[in-house]
């Protein structure tokens, strides 16, 4: 008995530990500051596009100098001189672009990392530049169309604002969600991801959606896929759609069934016409 009661001692002052040691290290010291940090989706918003921001090179730049190719950006909100959390999520962005086969960073879209510590500046975001550059698959080129941005406090609360994207600082750290937004070529808000980690599927769904399936090398399959899958808001994921996939499966029957119908109608008609008709007689 009083052994098992020392062990529960012990584990008593681990935990009690451990919970004084975290308070230094999480950003997250009151479950109230809770009300305060996440995302409250805003879409079908626009995001204002004449912020200004600071490029790698210390340029100057306009959001919308990011949306004249006309194609849809995967939204990254992070911090760079984060020690933990953002280097994970930005490391998810890595891994699920350089999955995603079927979809080509340049070709078919853009990334946007911007920091929301307004003391973060562009020698950080060419430190994430040079690291993140060298991860990326050959594929993806030009590698220019991933930019890391930074800017003052007013851009960037108005631009969180207008993503719904809520954080707070403690201390040194912020408290924040994990979550890649994906805008529309014209930049309209179109779909939230959430997490650190991405399925490809998911990615290349929400890019699809955002374009209407107007990117990538096949709009029949875009427009199938888009059909065939639909956004799970509770799941937040895409899923397959049964009944629409057997009303596609069923069209493509009938297609199918109609083609066959017509070469063998087609057929005997060529047979009628060389034998004069003879066959119809007997």
């Amino acid at each position: 008995m009083l052994k098992k009661l020392c062990n529960i001692f012990i584990l008593l002052m681990f935990l009690l530990a451990f919970t004084s040691s975290a308070k230094d290290c999480l950003a997250i010291n009151d479950v109230n500051d809770l009300d305060n940090i996440g995302i409250d989706e805003h879409l079908g918003d626009m995001i204002p596009l004449d912020l200004e921001f600071y490029d790698a090179q210390n340029q100057k730049v306009v959001l919308n100098d990011f949306f004249q190719e006309k194609k849809p950006v995967v939204l990254n909100l992070v911090y760079f001189s984060c020690p933990r959390v953002c280097n994970y999520a930005t490391d998810g962005v890595v891994d699920v672009v350089n999955k995603m086969s079927s979809l080509n960073l340049g070709s078919d879209f853009k990334i946007l990392t911007v920091s929301f510590n307004p003391e973060d500046d562009f020698k950080q975001s060419s430190s994430k530049i040079a690291k993140y550059y060298k991860l990326l698959d050959d594929r993806h080129f030009p590698k220019g169309n991933w930019h890391f941005l930074t800017s003052d406090s007013q851009a960037i609360t108005k631009l969180t604002e207008s993503v719904g994207f809520k954080f707070k600082k403690e201390g040194e750290e912020f408290a924040h969600p994990s979550s890649l937004i994906i805008i529309s070529p014209d930049g309209i808000i179109s779909r939230y991801l959430y997490g650190i980690q991405h399925e490809p599927r998911d990615l290349r769904m929400a890019l699809l959606e955002a374009t209407d399936g107007e990117i990538g090398t096949s709009r029949i399959i875009n427009k199938a896929l888009l059909f065939c899958y639909q956004f799970d808001p509770l799941g937040k994921k895409y899923a397959l759609q049964a009944l629409n996939v057997m009303k596609a499966g069923g069209v493509v029957t009938l297609l199918s069934l109609g083609i066959f119908l017509t070469y063998f109608w087609r057929r005997e008609k060529k047979i009628s016409r060389k034998d004069g008709g003879l066959n119809d007689t007997k």
